[in-house]
């Protein structure tokens, strides 16, 4: 997953897999601690705001026929009262994939309503000072909590770290994998024993790996065990699901992080400076989270934004067939369909 799942009426989401920031110029500060990354978001069309950045913080759910404004500007003491935690002291810099760290400053608070289902609120902070993103699909963005420009941080993505995906055929028939290469040997020693047989049973994977300095700072990824059954049913397989992420641990071996809240989270990037890697950043429907690298792993900040439907979910570690949602006359899948891994094949 990328910055994928921002306010959605709104009108200025970037699509889905839409890349973290790339390397900013090596001027300025290093990366800041976990606790002081935030994901940031360009509306266009917010009631009463109009255009400008946004950096959600809280989802609270309400009934689906509440009546609730799209969007309303809040003050500080109403986005404390509805959960809203309270932004870091130090100034703020938003980062993108096309710019420079923008010093960016703190306007106010916002509420907006998701339709969903689920039906929630989500709330934020309402940012200004920097300018719109000269792409209009890139829409999405970090904040750095820093006392000086965060020049010197830079974002590292996941690069394909061993792959085992099938392939789903104009047709819409699954065909199991050609091809693949190994999961890296220290998270194959995590991986749960399982009795899964061809062709009763394909064992599935796809791993990311993010590096720094030459070497290994964290890796993601899933595994599917999944059970093969009628040809013309794909799209209601079963599978068992394991992923993870995880970073390097004493002699060559991998230490898998906990997740932390009932969702499993996707690797996105890696904010690495002079220092080596500093923070983890991980992301799914609505929420994510920041661990601190150094002196060692350790989950900083957690935020759920908007309520995302279960379906979201389980495509987050989904490998199996890729099939269309239901709809009147579905569309035919791309010929040789592979599943949306973050990590891809």
């Amino acid at each position: 997953m990328r910055l994928a799942y921002l306010l959605p009426l709104l009108a200025a989401c970037p699509p889905k897999h839409t890349q973290p920031p790339g390397p900013a110029a090596a001027t300025g500060a290093g990366c800041p601690s976990a606790d002081g990354v935030f994901v940031a978001s360009y509306v266009t069309d917010a009631p009463g705001r109009g255009a400008g950045w946004v950096m959600p913080l809280h989802s609270m759910k309400v009934e689906p026929g509440a009546q609730v404004p799209e969007y309303q500007q809040l003050d500080e003491a109403s986005a404390t009262a509805s959960g809203v935690p309270a932004p870091p002291q130090q100034p703020l810099w938003l980062v993108t994939e096309s710019a420079p760290p923008c010093k960016a400053t703190l306007r106010g608070y916002y509420a907006a309503k998701i339709a969903g289902p689920p039906a929630s609120i989500s709330y934020g902070a309402e940012l200004e000072g920097c300018p719109a993103p000269a792409d209009p699909q890139e829409g999405g963005g970090i904040v750095l909590a820093s006392a000086e420009s965060p020049g010197a941080c830079r974002f590292e993505t996941p690069k394909p770290a061993g792959a085992r995906l099938g392939e789903m055929d104009q047709q819409q028939q699954w065909h199991a994998p050609t091809k693949q290469t190994p999961i890296p040997p220290p998270l194959a020693a995590l991986v749960p024993a399982h009795d899964c047989v061809a062709p009763g049973c394909e064992q599935l994977w796809a791993f990311g790996e993010v590096e720094a300095a030459g070497q290994p700072a964290a890796w993601g990824g899933a595994v599917n065990w999944l059970t093969i059954g009628k040809p013309d049913d794909a799209c209601h397989w079963k599978a068992e699901q394991w992923s993870g992420l995880f970073v390097p641990g004493p002699g060559g071996t991998a230490q898998k992080l906990e997740f932390p809240g009932d969702h499993a989270l996707a690797l996105a990037a890696v904010l690495v400076d002079a220092g080596g890697a500093k923070v983890l950043f991980a992301e799914g429907p609505g929420e994510y989270a920041t661990y601190d690298l150094q002196p060692s792993a350790k989950l900083a900040r957690h935020i759920t934004w908007m309520l995302a439907p279960d379906e979201e979910w389980a495509m987050v570690d989904h490998l199996g067939p890729l099939c269309p949602k239901e709809q009147a006359k579905p569309a035919p899948l791309p010929k040789d369909a592979k599943p949306q891994s973050p990590y891809g094949p």
